[in-house]
This record gives structure tokens, sequence and C-alpha cells, in this order.
């Protein structure tokens, strides 16, 4: 039974909390709530912190004997006591956790029934001493609050014997076949055998099982043969299949039904190398935040287009930061064959009390979540450490000194989810350099032309610590989008430029002003639209030369990355490539040309060059296809000064490689532009095995840089 629709709502105080589960309190004069959805997004209760008190009436006819009634709350932000007919039934915590609580002798000793939570979501408060763990989903940019009931209420019945909690994750596939690993929590009230039955493409599977009185924990697993195997888009299809579970009684009858669909593969990872059933993977990502300002709102055909417009930019990993997101973004994965890095709610520092919850929320989220095929990570906690934004990358030496969020609470995250799930690689943090015990745990935050330093950095960087560029989890620069409101409200005032409302452009937009203005001195430029659209152009180009440097060092070291980020979700100055309209910035159609199967490089890129300087370019083909390219042509054509001159290659292109073609280079005699022009040219029959950059021949990749040798 269905019990969304509208509730009744009420901010909450002392006098108030102590009668609102009374069935005789009068509430006619509360305001309606829609539920499931945030209390921000209703007109009443947009600039509170909560807490909510909600109440909501029902009529259900009370269960047969031997059946049992459950309360279920699919997400209650952030935590949550509930009420029915005036006594208490247990709290809830954890935004993405769904509960259940018994109601069967509530529910037996009359019809007319209500129901009565106290939601509670409080502010941030100090950043570094956090005790909730809400993530990503609270406080950005501008301090909204997703409190509420975001996610179905339902009660539910069941036989003698429920399903408390189901978890299902492939530990094995092969061709030949795969294994499922199921762990269940079932209750029963008196000693009885049970038998757990699965159906799983046409094969069945009983699991007898004598279970005592009180809650049992069940493990086994189903083999199942011929398996149709589950793959990223780029390498194969996405069968997905149906599993049913049934626990029954001795005499056949079934006391509950559980259905998951799961998809066949493997993963896996050593030195942030990737395998999806045995086939190696560069991964090729971005950082997604929640999809919508309130996670209620996100939606199956919102995802999709958002999973569309990462598929479009030649990325195949979104990495879900600081969050668990909607059902629908995993469904939609799924079927896209999008990979996902999947973290837990946790971003920046917590207080010492959150260590146990923060590992009970861990494996649920591995109940809630493991039978996905698309997640091919977990991470336990994104940036645990304070960021300096003066600097590009952080000292090593700090991050190897122990804390009690870096050391402590994320092995303990760590290990509840290995414990979890053995199936998939699991990472204790982001944003963190190698250190020990661990050294291959770690992925980096690198913000080299942004923080510091400029942008053909982070390429000296990883080859003097190749370690931190294993996997690169964030990069990237911020940029105003050429409509946003900033440029209308006042924050960008062209009255008063070059003054700025820096204030105003950190706390409503998101925007890290002072690396900003640092980076881009206003006084520099004309007005605030030419000011935005440098932004825009740093954007790009510091992408384009950092992806460049990452995928030409494929598995030497880097395995992959996850560039900051695919999108903003409300009028914000960040890293995104397309802004909250969805409308994209330069840096969207650079990363897509940059991310292509196969990309025709220089190394290092130009910029500007000394006087008297020789110039030295390596010309590189990547190639991330699973079909060689049999033949290929690479022509580059150097100018400077107005001065041509012209080099041609030609060769094989193994599959899934970095193949040094041939170095182009001109002697110190020379000042003024410098431009080359790179084009990769391969027969008709080799045109499909890589999607090409822009270029006017399908068969043809093409690649351009432009710079200026100095004067004095």
């Amino acid at each position: 039974m269905d019990l969304s629709g509208p509730w009744r709502a009420q901010v909450a105080d002392d006098l108030l909390r102590r009668t609102f589960p009374d069935d005789n309190l009068d509430d006619d004069d509360w305001p309606e709530m829609e539920v499931p959805g945030h209390w921000a997004d209703h007109p009443d209760f947009s600039g509170s912190d909560g807490p909510l008190l909600v109440r909501t009436r029902f009529t259900a006819d009370p269960p047969h004997p031997d059946r049992r009634l459950f309360l279920e709350l699919d997400g209650v932000a952030y935590q949550g006591d509930v009420w029915l007919d005036g006594s208490y039934l247990g709290p809830t915590e954890g935004y993405f956790v769904p509960h259940a609580l018994e109601v069967t002798e509530e529910a037996r000793q009359r019809s007319d029934h209500l129901l009565a939570v106290e939601v509670t979501c409080p502010p941030v408060g100090n950043p570094e001493e956090k005790r909730t763990l809400t993530g990503a989903t609270q406080g950005e940019p501008d301090g909204w609050n997703p409190g509420g009931i975001w996610r179905p209420v339902r009660l539910r019945e069941t036989g003698p014997v429920p399903l408390r909690h189901l978890r299902v994750v492939c530990t094995r596939a092969t061709e030949n076949v795969a294994t499922l690993a199921i762990r269940a929590v079932v209750h029963t009230d008196r000693p009885r055998p049970v038998v757990f039955r699965t159906r799983v493409l046409g094969i069945d599977h009983r699991h007898g099982q004598p279970l005592a009185g009180g809650e049992n924990r069940v493990e086994w697993s189903v083999r199942v043969p011929r398996p149709p195997l589950w793959w990223p888009a780029e390498l194969g299809d996405q069968p997905l299949c149906e599993l049913t579970l049934d626990v029954a009684t001795v005499d056949g009858l079934v006391s509950d039904t559980a259905i998951r669909t799961v998809g066949f593969r493997s993963v896996r990872m050593r030195d942030h190398i990737w395998r999806v059933n045995g086939e190696r993977l560069f991964l090729r990502g971005a950082i997604v935040p929640p999809l919508a300002r309130g996670l209620a709102a996100v939606t199956t055909k919102g995802a999709e287009a958002d999973l569309q417009r990462a598929a479009a930019a030649g990325l195949n990993l979104v990495r879900v930061a600081g969050h668990v997101s909607a059902p629908a973004l995993y469904e939609a994965a799924d079927r896209a064959g999008m990979l996902l890095w999947q973290d837990m709610p946790l971003r920046g520092g917590y207080h010492r009390d959150v260590r146990g919850q923060a590992a009970r929320q861990a494996r649920e989220m591995v109940d809630l979540l493991g039978h996905h095929p698309s997640i091919v990570v977990w991470c336990g906690h994104d940036g645990p450490d304070p960021v300096d934004r003066t600097r590009a990358a952080p000292r090593l030496l700090d991050q190897q000194k122990p804390t009690w969020n870096r050391t402590v609470l994320d092995r303990t995250v760590r290990r509840a989810l290995d414990q979890a799930d053995p199936s998939r690689p699991v990472v204790s943090h982001s944003g963190v350099l190698p250190n020990l015990p661990r050294l291959d745990d770690a992925n980096s935050h690198l913000w080299f032309g942004w923080y510091s330093g400029r942008r053909a950095d982070l390429a000296t960087y990883l080859d003097r610590m190749p370690r931190a560029g294993r996997f690169v989890s964030a990069f990237g620069s911020q940029s105003v989008p050429e409509e946003s409101p900033a440029l209308s409200d006042g924050t960008l005032d062209p009255a008063t430029w070059p003054d700025v409302d820096q204030e105003r452009l950190s706390a409503v937009y998101g925007a890290e002003a002072d690396v900003l203005l640092r980076r881009f001195p206003p006084a520099d430029y004309e007005d605030p639209g030419s000011w935005a659209t440098a932004t825009r152009r740093h954007q790009a180009e510091l992408l384009r030369i950092q992806v460049e440097a990452l995928r030409i060092r494929k598995y030497r070291p880097t395995g992959g990355f996850a560039l900051d980020r695919l999108l903003d979700v409300a009028p914000a100055v960040s890293g995104s490539l397309v802004d909250h309209h969805r409308s994209p910035k330069p840096a969207y159609d650079q990363v897509a040309a940059s991310c292509a199967t196969t990309i025709v490089v220089a190394d290092p890129p130009l910029s500007d060059i000394a006087p008297r300087s020789t110039l030295r370019f390596r010309v590189l083909v990547v190639h991330d296809g699973r079909v060689p390219l049999n033949h290929v042509r690479v022509d580059a054509v150097l100018t400077v000064a107005g001065k041509e001159e012209s080099w041609s290659w030609g060769g094989p292109v193994e599959a899934d490689s970095v193949t040094l073609v041939g170095t182009v280079e001109h002697p110190r005699d020379a000042t003024g532009p410098v431009d080359l022009a790179l084009q990769l040219v391969r027969p008709a029959d080799d045109a499909g095995a890589g999607n090409s950059a822009e270029s006017a021949d399908p068969g043809a990749v093409a690649n351009h840089y432009s710079g200026r040798i100095g004067v004095g």
C-alpha cells in the first residue's frame, strides 16, 4: 500500500514535539507537503533547517493470522523518529538507507491510522566536525537543505518469515559460468525450517536452512552456467537478467519475495589498471554531483539524458562523488553500459562519533546497490584532508602523517566495504597521495593551472611522481557559464567593474572566488563578459592539455581519470562541462575531442617558448579501440614565423595502445607565432575502428596546437 501524497507538516518546537504523534491533535491548519519530496521545495519551509513534523492518515485492513505487516520508508534525509497511532516505532538514520518497521500488532488493533514522523537534517555546522553523513547532497552551493522523506513510504505484508535485508553481488563471471553471492537477513517469531528459492535465466536453485527464533543471517551462492556477459558500452552489450528470490516455509507457502536486476561481469583492479571480464580498459571519467538539487527530483529520463551527455563527451565512467544518488541513475547506467565509481556520502572532516554509523551505512550501500553491474568500485571518503587552495597538489609529507579521518575513519569504512563485497575493488578515499601502508590505495586531486602552476605542469609532476598519476580523480578549473545569472544580478556588475562581489560569488554560486580572481585579475579585462570568456577558454585548454597528458601515460602509470565535473544542477561557477541548463561550455567539445577513441597528440604541447630554443615534439597516437588499425599515416605541418615544414609517417597501430610515430624538430633560429597541425589518416576499412575527432574525412583524426616563440 503506497502512502505517498500530501502529508501535513509543521516546523518542530519543544511543545509540539510532545503532542504531534497524538491522534486527537488538530492539524487542519498545517500546510500540506508532498511525500516523497524535500521540505526546501515547499514555500513555507524553504528557509528552514527543521526539524519538521509530518503526519498522514490512512486506512488499512488488519493482516490475517500468520501474516505480518511492515512500514517501509525507502529514504528519510537525514534522521527520523516514527510513530503510529501514538506509539513509537523506532528511529531511522541514513538518507539513502531503507528502513522497515513492523506494525503488525498496531494494524490488528484498528483500521484507521495516524502515521507521524519527525524528520531531522541539521545544518553542517563545523565543516571539519560533521556528525551527519549527507556528503555532497547538503550545503552546495548555497546551503540548500535536503531534509525530507524523499523516497516512497508504503505498507508491505509478508508471511511469517520476512526478508529484512538482501544483498546480491556477482563475484565471478566468465563465458562458462557466473557466481552470485547472496546474503539474506530474515526474522522469524519461532524456530522453523525454510527454503530459499532463486530463479534466474530459467535456472532454479533451492537452499534449505533451519532458522532460530529472531533474526537470522543466511549466505549462499548460485552458479549460473553460460551467462550472457554484461559489458561497458565500448566493449559489448548490456544484457540484464531478473533474479527472483522467495523464502518459503516447508509446506511450500511463500513467505516473502524480492526481485533484483543483475548483470554478469567481473571487475579487477591492480595498480589502478582496470579489467572488466578480463578485458583491460582505460577509464575516462567525470565527477557528477547530485543530478538534481533534491534527489527526489531525479527521473529516469533525466538520468538517461545526463549519461548520454557523458558518453557523447567520450567518457566511459561517471564518478558519483560524495553521495549515493537516486535509483534512476544506477538503473540507467546498467542499461547504457556506463561505468560508475561509487562514493560513500563522506566529504571533508567528521566527528569521531560517526565511525560506527559510517561502517553500518557502508554495508547498507552494498545491500542497496551491489547488484548493479555498472558499479565497478566503492570509494570510502571524498577528500578527507583539508584543501590548500594555494597548492596544485598536497604536500606528500603532510599526507604521511596519521589523521583520524584518513587513518581511522576511512580504514573502518574500507574494511566494512571489503567484507560486504569481495567482488569489487575498494579504495579508502580520494584526493590522497600515496601513503603507507597502502601505496596503491591512493588517487589524486591535482589542480595544476588552477590552484597554482601552469596547465602543462601536470605532465612534469606525473613524471616526477608516477604513483600519484595512477588515477587522477579530480582536476580542472572553474569557469563562468555564458548565461550565468552572476553576469546580470550585480555579482559581476559592468557599472562597478573591476570590483567583484566576491562574497556573493562564493556563497551563491559556489565559486572558489579567491582562486578565480587570483588566476584572472578583473583589472586585466575590460568588462565582465570578456573576463568570463577568458575563464571558459582557460578551462577548455587546460582540460585538453591534461586529458592528453593522462592518455599518453595510459597504463604507464595511469589507469584512468575523473575530471571535475560533468554538470551543475543549480546556477554555479564551477568546473562543469555543461551548466545548470545543460548547455555545453567550450570545454565540453574539447573534452569530447580529447576523449575520442583515437587521437593524435604532440608532447609536450605548445605554449610560450623561450627564444633560441630548439622545438622538439614527440607525435603519438593514442588508440583505445579494441581492434588494431592496420595502417595509418600521420602528417605533421609545423609553421614557424610563416615558414612551413612537414613530416609524414606510416604504419600499424595496435589495439588499446599508445604509439610513438615520430618526432617534429625545428632549430633555434626564429621568433614569432608557432603552429603545429597533426592529422592521422586511415584507410576506409579501418575507419570504423575508432571514433574520430572533428574532421572532414571520417577516416581522419586531426589535432592542432598554437604558441609563440618569445622575443628577448
